[in-house]
Formats: C-alpha cells, sequence, structure tokens
C-alpha cells in the first residue's frame, strides 16, 4: 500500500474490507486517527459486483451520495475493487487537489489492480500449500504403517516416524542412499530373504512395479510379520515409490490358528457325518425290517375284521387294526426322517390339482373330526393357480400331519386350512398355506421345541397327547426342500395357527381359482345360505360372488326362513347340524310356508343324511358333505340353476313340436388316444358328464374320420405311433383351415416348452395328464360356449 501512495503521488490510502454481510472494516494507511474502525455496510453498495478501476471527482455529480460524507476533503478519488475468491475489499486512493485521470494514468492503475489481484492469488496459494504440506506431514507422522517414499530423480527420500523406529535411522527427508542402506539391511534379516528377492526384482521388471499383499517373516529374536506394499506414485511434478509396512503378525497367528481348527472341524465333520450316515441306514433298514411283518398283521386284520365275530371279538380286531395303524404311522415317520437325515429324499415334479390336497385330507381326517364335532373348513385364494407342478404326495405329508395335529389338540369349533398367492415371477408361484385352529394353543417358551425332532411339546409322564415328535421336524425338513419356510402363532386357551410357504410351477394355461369361469346360469343368480359357523358363511359367500352370484347368509335357521319372505331367491343352502332348528327342520318350515318355489341344498357336517331321518330326504335337490369342495359345490349349483332354467323353456319346446336336445348333445367328439387303458378314461369321463365319442389310436386315423364326418371337437394326444399329434393337427388345420374342428392336447408334458409346441402346431388348448372329470368337464364347457356361437 505504501508503494501505492508513491507511486500515484496521492494524499490518502483508504481500505475497506467486507468481514461479512452486516460488517465492513474502515483503515487509513496513513492516519492513525480512524484506523480499525466499522463503518455503515451500505458505504459500498455503489462498488459490489465492480470489476474495473472508478475514477470521481469532487466536482462530478456521479459520486454516491452515501460516500461524500466519508470522503469530503478530497478532489479526487482512485477506487480498487477486489473481489477475489473469498475477499471483498474496496481501496481507495484520495488526492486532495484535483487530478487528472488521463488515459496513461488509467492503463497505470488497471496494471495496479492486476498485480493486486496476482499477488493475492500467490499468498493464497502459499498458504495453502503450507497448510496442505503441515496437515500431510501430520498424516504421515501419526499413521500406525510405516511410510516410505523414494523420489526416480534419486535425490529425495523421505520416511516417517514408524517407518524410522523400524529402519533405525531418523524419520523426515533421508539420502536415498542411507535409506537404501536400511531397507536392504531389514531384508536380510528376513527368514524368507530369497522370495523377498525373486518377487523383487519380478516387480522392478514388470510394467506396473506394483504389488501389494507381500509378506516379509522374521522370527529373531520373535516372530514379526509384515505385509508389504509397493505402488508407484506420478503426479505433474514428482514421480517415485511409496513403500508401506504394516505389522500383522497377531493376524498371521490367527489365521495359522484358524487353520489348524478347520483341519480339526474338517476331521471331526467327516466322524459326524459318517456315523449319522449310519444311523441313518441303520433306522431306514430298521424301519423297512419291521414294515414287512407290520404289513402282514395289518393285513390279516383287516382279512379277519370281514369274517363272522361276535361283540367282543369285533371290539378285540379293532384294538388291534387302531394299534397296528398308529404303529405303522410312526414307523413312517422314522422311515422319513432317516431318508431326510441321509439326503436320500428327492422330490417328484408332476401336475396336480391344489384343491384335492386339502380334500383328501379332510377325507383322511373327518372321522377323526367328527368324533369331536369339529367343522373342516378351507379356503383357496382366488389368484391361486388351480393345477401346480410338483410333489403332491409329500405336500399332503405336510398338510395332513397340520391337520391331523390341529384336530388331535382342539376339543370344539373348527379346523380352517387355506392358501393364498404370494408373489409369482413368470411359471413360479410362492404359496402361503395356514392351519387354523380354535384349540389349546402353545406356550410361548415352548414353541422353540416344534420342529426339533423327537421333541414334545409336552415331554412328561402325565401328558394327554402322543406322538414320536418327528412330524413337524418332517414338515419343516420338507418345506425347506420346497424352498420355503415354517412358523407359527399362538395364544394359550384361543387357538394355533401354523403357517409355510412353498415355491411351485405352474404351466400358464393353467387357470387360477378366480377362472372357475362365469356361467351364465349363475351370474345374477340369488343365493340364501344359512350355518351357524361364521367361517363357513364368509367361505360360502366368497365362492358364490366369485362366480357372479349375490349371496345372502344367516346364522340362524329363523333369520333364514324370514328373508325368504321379503325377498326372492333362486336357490337355499342349509346346513345340518344348527342349534335350536336344524337344517332339516328348517327346510319343513320353508316348505310349508312358501311351498316348492325353491331348490333346497343340505350341507351335512355328519357325513350322510340322519338314518332316522331319511323321509325327509325328499325335501332337498342336492346333498353335499363337508368339508365343501369347491368345485364340487360350483358343479351342483351350475346343475340345479341349470335344470330351473331347461323347465322353465319346456312347455314352448312342446309347443314348437321340437324335441327338447341339450348342446352337449349336439356336440360331435372324436379322441385320439393309443392308449387301451386312457381311451377306457377318457371315455368313460365323458359319459359321466353326458358325452358320447368316436376313438382312434393315431393321426392317421384322426384324418381318415375327419374326411367321413365332421367333428366338433378332436382330443388328441400327441405322441403317437405313425403319426404323432402335432403332426396331425398341422395337417388337418391346413385341409380344413378356419372349419376345423377345436383341437383340445392331451399330453404328460406339463412345462412352458408342451404348451408352445402345442400351440405352434395349431391346437387350441391344452390338457395336461392325469385329468380328472372337473377339469375335462371345465374344458367342454369353455369350448362348448365358443362352438354354440359359431355354429
Amino acid at each position: 500500500m505504501g508503494n501505492l501512495k508513491e507511486l500515484t503521488e496521492a494524499d490518502q490510502v483508504i481500505l475497506l474490507k467486507q468481514e461479512d454481510e452486516l460488517t465492513v472494516s474502515f483503515f487509513k494507511l496513513y492516519s492513525s486517527k480512524e484506523e480499525g474502525t466499522y463503518v455503515d455496510p451500505s458505504l459500498i453498495v455503489p462498488f459490489v459486483d465492480k470489476q474495473d478501476p472508478l475514477y470521481f471527482k469532487h466536482t462530478d455529480s456521479q459520486i454516491p451520495s452515501s460516500i461524500q460524507e466519508l470522503l469530503s476533503g478530497y478532489a479526487a478519488i482512485l477506487v480498487f475493487p477486489i473481489q477475489l475468491m473469498e475477499i471483498r475489499s474496496y481501496i481507495f486512493v484520495a488526492w486532495n487537489k484535483d487530478f487528472e485521470f488521463n488515459e496513461d494514468f488509467k492503463e497505470f492503475a488497471a496494471a495496479c489492480l492486476a498485480k493486486i489481484k496476482e499477488t493475492i492469488k500467490l499468498s493464497h496459494t502459499y498458504y495453502a500449500l503450507e497448510e496442505l504440506k503441515v496437515s500431510f506431514n501430520a498424516i504421515l507422522q501419526t499413521v500406525p504403517q510405516s511410510m516410505v517414499f523414494f523420489d526416480d530423480t534419486g535425490k529425495n527420500s523421505w520416511i516417517n516416524k514408524p517407518a524410522s523406529k523400524l529402519l533405525g535411522i531418523d524419520d523426515g527427508n533421508v539420502h536415498p542412499s542411507v535409506l537404501s542402506a536400511a531397507m536392504q539391511q531389514l531384508r536380510a534379516k528376513a527368514d524368507n530373504k530369497e522370495e523377498i528377492l525373486k518377487r523383487g526384482l519380478e516387480i522392478f521388471k514388470s510394467d506396473e512395479k506394483k504389488i501389494s499383499n507381500w509378506r516379509w517373516l522374521f522370527t529373531d529374536p520373535d516372530l514379526v510379520v509384515l505385509t508389504v506394499c509397493c505402488t508407484p506414485t506420478i503426479s505433474e511434478h514428482i514421480s517415485g515409490m511409496l513403500w508401506t509396512f504394516e505389522d500383522i503378525t497377531q493376524e498371521y497367528l490367527h489365521e495359522a490358528n484358524l487353520k489348524e481348527l478347520n483341519i480339526q472341524l474338517a476331521e471331526k465333520s467327516q466322524i459326524a457325518e459318517e456315523q449319522n450316515l449310519a444311523k441313518s441306514e441303520f433306522l431306514a433298514n430298521m424301519s423297512h425290517e419291521i414294515r414287512t411283518p407290520m404289513n402282514g398283521v395289518i393285513g390279516m386284520t383287516s382279512l379277519l375284521r370281514n369274517t363272522k365275530l361276535d361283540e367282543h371279538q369285533f371290539d378285540f380286531v379293532e384294538s388291534i387294526r387302531i394299534s397296528a395303524d398308529a404303529l405303522l404311522e410312526i414307523i413312517n415317520q422314522i422311515l422319513d426322517f432317516s431318508k431326510i437325515e441321509s439326503g436320500k429324499l428327492e422330490l417328484e415334479e408332476h401336475p396336480f390339482f391344489l384343491h384335492k390336497i386339502i380334500e383328501e385330507t379332510y377325507e383322511l381326517l373327518s372321522f377323526n373330526a367328527q368324533e369331536k364335532d369339529l367343522d373342516l373348513l378351507y379356503m383357496i385364494d382366488p389368484d391361486v393357480p388351480t393345477e401346480v407342478i410338483g410333489d403332491m404326495t409329500r405336500l399332503r405329508q405336510i398338510v395332513v400331519n397340520l391337520v391331523g395335529n390341529a384336530i388331535k389338540f382342539t376339543d370344539q369349533g373348527e379346523i380352517l386350512t387355506s392358501i393364498k398367492l404370494n408373489h409369482k415371477k413368470g411359471t413360479k408361484y410362492e404359496l402361503e398355506f395356514s392351519v387354523k385352529d380354535s384349540g389349546i394353543g402353545i406356550p410361548k417358551d415352548k414353541m422353540h421345541k416344534l420342529f426339533t425332532s423327537f421333541s414334545q411339546v409336552d415331554s412328561s409322564t402325565t401328558r394327554r397327547y402322543g406322538g414320536t415328535g418327528l412330524g413337524l421336524a418332517i414338515s419343516a425338513k420338507l418345506i425347506e426342500k420346497m424352498i420355503g419356510r415354517i412358523w407359527v402363532e399362538s395364544e394359550v386357551g384361543v387357538g394355533t395357527t401354523f403357517k409355510f410357504t412353498i415355491q411351485l410351477s405352474a404351466n400358464n394355461t393353467v387357470k387360477t381359482y378366480k377362472a372357475l369361469t362365469y356361467q351364465q346360469e349363475l351370474i345374477g343368480k340369488q343365493v340364501l345360505i344359512i350355518d351357524d359357523n361364521l367361517t363357513n358363511l364368509r367361505i360360502l359367500k366368497t365362492h358364490c360372488e366369485q362366480w357372479g352370484m349375490h349371496a345372502d347368509v344367516f346364522e340362524s335357521g329363523m333369520d333364514g326362513i324370514l328373508a325368504l319372505g321379503k325377498k326372492s331367491y333362486d336357490i337355499a343352502v342349509i346346513d345340518l347340524l344348527m342349534p335350536q332348528l336344524d337344517g332339516i327342520d328348517v327346510a319343513k318350515r320353508i316348505r310349508e310356508i312358501y311351498g316348492k318355489a325353491i331348490p333346497l341344498v343340505l350341507f351335512s357336517s355328519a357325513g350322510s343324511f340322519p338314518e332316522d331321518r331319511k323321509e325327509d330326504k325328499h325335501l332337498f335337490t342336492a346333498i353335499l358333505d363337508k368339508p365343501i369342495k369347491q368345485a364340487y359345490f360350483y358343479k351342483m349349483l351350475l346343475e340345479k340353476l341349470a335344470v330351473v332354467e331347461i323347465k322353465d323353456k319346456k312347455p314352448a319346446a312342446e309347443a314348437l313340436g321340437t324335441r327338447s336336445a341339450t348342446i352337449k348333445d349336439q356336440i360331435s367328439i372324436l379322441v385320439a388316444e393309443d392308449n387301451a387303458i386312457n381311451q377306457k378314461i377318457i371315455m368313460h369321463l365323458l359319459k359321466n358328464i353326458g358325452l358320447s365319442c368316436d376313438i382312434v389310436s393315431n393321426g392317421i386315423e384322426v384324418l381318415t374320420s375327419l374326411q367321413r364326418q365332421h367333428y366338433d371337437v378332436v382330443f388328441m394326444d400327441v405322441q403317437m405311433p405313425e403319426m404323432d399329434g402335432l403332426e396331425a393337427t398341422r395337417e388337418l388345420k391346413r385341409i380344413y383351415g378356419k372349419y376345423s374342428p377345436v383341437v383340445i392336447a392331451m399330453t404328460a408334458g406339463a412345462y412352458e416348452m408342451d404348451k408352445k409346441d402345442c400351440l405352434a402346431a395349431g391346437m387350441d388348448d391344452y390338457l395336461t395328464k392325469p385329468f380328472d372329470f372337473d377339469t375335462l368337464n371345465a374344458k367342454f364347457n369353455f369350448w362348448k360356449a365358443k362352438i354354440k356361437k359359431v355354429s
């Protein structure tokens, strides 16, 4: 600033420095009177964002009024605005007498401002470098690793404090020759110095000249293991090699110890595996040996029961049968457990219907449930596929175990089994099963025993419930093999819910439960449902609504009877076992009050119509057993409501003198199947739904038959001799074009590629073997409507 005053011959130099938005410092560099004071920040407003020198004369009207008072007494003023990096300052050069700002002076002033800015930048860089140098040295001196740097020029080298201790020389800048000698001396002490020398030569011959995790081992006087890293460092002005040395002695000892432990563990694991295998093989052999005589006991007992026995003898034989069945169940569980433990249990892959798992389980255990007056209920969410691919036998085993346990530990109420879809990816489905009971519940401190082999919640000698303790353990293992998990939710005195997930495949052509397709006969129909079980009401109502019907539900017979007087219903579904008025009494009241205007359906929890009330059987148009089977319920509704429609239309048909024929009678069917047993099966299945068919054995015979007469539908086996189903379909589609019959494939192939092959050949639909009545009937009903529209 002194040079600036001399060069400009100014009378005063003043500095205004902006500290922050609210603070501006004022310095008169050649007068101590007002030096270091603060002024109003508004003084600098006229100069903010200015980059070039500013010139003012006292006589000029351009001088901002905000600083006229501050600069009063001066004739001319030069302002240098400095707004650089974080600096916001303004230098005022003032003259007491008039001063001429000619072009030469302005050029000089601009050069001065440039030099001031350059000086500021250099100062900032210098102090930043000094700060960085101090920080860098502090970091390198405090890191625990030993660090060594060699400059490629061979003139400079540097080490930190840990390195100086390791090498025995001073830290900081050291002469390269001194550092090289110390490094060489350290290598010479290493036990693996030959390996170090060899690796070192490899490093310096390589292009990268880089290595990490290089171990130097020392044992004299104590064990020391160093991990060494060498990395080239290259910047704009300097290059070299950076070495780091880190003491990993403890890690080395831990690693050696861990290796030894792993060797011991592998040896012990092998011994344990051999012992496990021997145990499992022994269990398997013993189970098989016991099963042979057990089959004899059960078989002969069964024969003996069919002979002429008195009451006591029959009781004895029945006791033998029950005991033998219980013993065989235990043996089967042990055999399954031994297979799982020895890794010999393999899951099968075949198509099956999900609802059959629950229905067959309930059929097997219905007698046990009826003895306790328990309701067996099930519900399958609409998005669940009807047909899946997996191990039906093992899945049924899991469900039987869970439902059997639920019945065993429930004295009154209901058992509800449900299936829902968690998520779907391609043809893979994750399904969640749950079995909920209203039984005794499980204490929280006992739950950890549930899935443990040979363990029971109550293992005391006074326990009420027997068993091996293997059922849940086996189920958990099977679920794990099906890529799932099992868990339990329970409250003592309220009930227990076992839940598990599994992953199954399903063909994309397989319909979901949502698609027990809408039939015209059901859409908009009004259903009255009477049952004292709320869960059962919810299930039946859900089913009916899925099929396009409207359902009203009532918990008591009297409420249902009264509802019939207020609204017209197409059909009524009544539970047999209810308090106050049972299902038969309700039906009698309905017939007495309303006559025969509505078909009545009875749901019987007892498994059949009561013997002592057979004379009332005529009250019902259908009797279905619980647990409710969705497909049969659907079929029954379809048949009963369709019958009502036909009866209504019959007089009109007679008036016209026409024959009352169903659409089924009008449809001609050809079956192509080379297997004689399969021919009989499909012929009987079609016969059960009122259809007849012609049967041929290969594709050539299909084409020959079509030349003789027209067929509406061809059920086509895929694998046949002489000409298979795919080739036959391609040929008939080529010959008949849009007049071709509907071709439905029949094949044991259950995967996506099988479907693609069939559709690519021109087939219209797809049936996976083995199929049953429900599947065939649903498929026929679907195409029946389309054929009816075409005709």
